[in-house]
């Protein structure tokens, strides 16, 4: 007797689609990433001097947030940075009902597992 997988397969879809979603917000922060300031005494972030080398369709205010979160992070306090905890998440505008309860459940789930994780850091 076959065995039962333990996902269907409109479960397994709808994972890789998450995980797109969840890969193609990491490309548009990477891209924004890129664009923040190298070396400025004076740290100037500025959304539309970073849209001015990024592809329309990949200009994102979101993914921005999430690269100045990153680059900020990053930087030493006193050089333009401090250490942070934040989080940008993002609702998508093309989700269906069921569509948009289950992205708010794979990032419940994504938040769990991250709180999880920084306080097994902690210890």
């Amino acid at each position: 007797m076959p065995r039962k997988p333990s996902k269907t397969i409109e479960e397994q879809k709808y994972e890789l689609q998450m995980k797109i979603a969840e890969l193609k917000e990491q490309y548009e922060t990477q891209l924004y990433f890129e664009t923040m300031p190298k070396v400025d005494p004076m740290y100037s972030y500025s959304y539309q001097h970073s849209n001015m080398s990024i592809a329309g369709e990949h200009q994102n205010v979101d993914a921005w947030l999430r690269a100045v979160i990153k680059h900020m992070g990053l930087r030493l306090p006193g050089h333009g940075g401090q250490k942070t905890n934040a989080l940008v998440v993002s609702m998508f505008k093309d989700l269906r009902q069921t569509s948009e309860d289950m992205w708010i459940e794979y990032v419940s789930r994504k938040l769990r597992k991250r709180s999880r994780s920084r306080v097994k850091k902690v210890k």
